[in-house]
């Protein structure tokens, strides 16, 4: 797996055409930035080949992503589920937000969400994102129903939720410590508009309304920036409740060590004894991981390799990171059967 490494330019040029979306989640153990702009940031943009500038970025706190196999308990309450994601807030104590997350042979699905005071657990029909890898211009919209809670008050919920790949393109943003951040990005967009009651009296009682965006970068195949807007409104409940957040991928878009991802490949893929590392520039690889979704590592070899054997894994799915002589990294996913 020898070749001459790419120089930044190239991995711009190939990446410029790359506008699919591999995995829906971010990688484990994934580190972001809270941050608060100085001025409202354009989202705006949509289509082929746009641009977005974010800047004024206020660095404030830390979000880590981890993500593990569904308890017991969790899967009778959100039936289905194949994995957990936590999202943990620094500070004394931690705060933490949980997506309960489903992944089969027909899609990614969210059966359930923890955050903050609310609780949605999409029970009676899952909200359905898409079947990756999802290319630019895919869009998946239908309906979603579940139970809800709040504060001590629960109910039932129906509502619409869409995804779609709406944009690919360059994302610029500046940092008044490092480097700026620009590199090619695909962006999906989630809109879920949903409607709250507390059967048989008291319907229609609330709703909520909200849009996410992730920016996937397409040569690290990891988001370099989300940013979520929810609404909450219930005269019924008293409350008229806005949420902001916007969050930068700490180590992605403070470093463009990063390769592109589409430069390797790994098969087959579910893999049952073997994976087989191919490079389709001949990439000198200095080592690979394997870590499982719970962040715990598996594998590590720091000899060149091109086949590994998983064999001994236990059925799931695993992300394997790549690094090159030039201490170039990107990860994949794969599934072990």
């Amino acid at each position: 797996m020898k070749t001459k490494l790419l120089l930044l330019a190239s991995l711009f040029s190939i990446a410029g055409f790359s506008q699919t979306i591999s995995s829906f989640n971010s990688d484990p153990g994934t580190d972001f930035t809270i941050v608060s702009p100085t001025a409202a940031l354009d989202q705006s943009p949509t289509g082929a080949n746009v641009f977005w500038t974010f800047s004024g970025l206020n660095a404030g706190g830390t979000n880590v992503d981890t993500y593990a196999a569904p308890t017991a308990g969790e899967l009778t309450t959100y039936p289905g589920t194949t994995e957990v994601q936590t999202i943990t807030t620094q500070g004394t104590p931690p705060a933490t937000s949980s997506f309960f997350l489903r992944e089969d042979g027909t899609g990614n699905y969210i059966t359930g969400a923890g955050q903050g005071d609310i609780t949605l657990n999409y029970n009676t029909t899952n909200a359905f994102v898409g079947l990756f890898p999802l290319n630019f211009g895919a869009n998946n919209s239908g309906t979603a129903a579940g139970t809800f809670s709040f504060m001590g008050t629960s109910g039932t919920f129906t509502g619409t939720f869409t995804a779609t790949v709406d944009a690919h393109g360059t994302l610029t943003m500046t940092d008044a410590v490092a480097n700026d951040y620009v590199a090619p990005v695909t962006r999906l967009r989630i809109d879920q508009s949903l409607s709250f009651s507390i059967p048989p009296i008291f319907n229609n009682i609330g709703t909520l309304t909200q849009t996410t965006y992730y920016y996937y970068d397409n040569n690290a195949d990891n988001i370099a920036f989300r940013y979520t807007n929810a609404h909450l409104v219930s005269a019924f409940l008293g409350i008229d409740q806005m949420t902001e957040t916007h969050e930068r991928n700490t180590t992605l878009t403070l470093s463009r060590n990063t390769v592109n991802a589409s430069q390797f490949q790994l098969y087959p893929n579910p893999a049952k004894d073997f994976i087989t590392i191919d490079s389709k520039e001949n990439q000198t690889i200095k080592t690979v991981s394997i870590v499982d979704v719970q962040g715990r590592n598996v594998f590590t070899s720091s000899t060149e390799t091109e086949r590994i054997s998983v064999a001994n894994l236990q059925q799931g799915m695993y992300f394997v990171t790549l690094e090159t002589e030039a201490g170039a990294i990107t990860t994949k996913k794969f599934i072990k059967q």
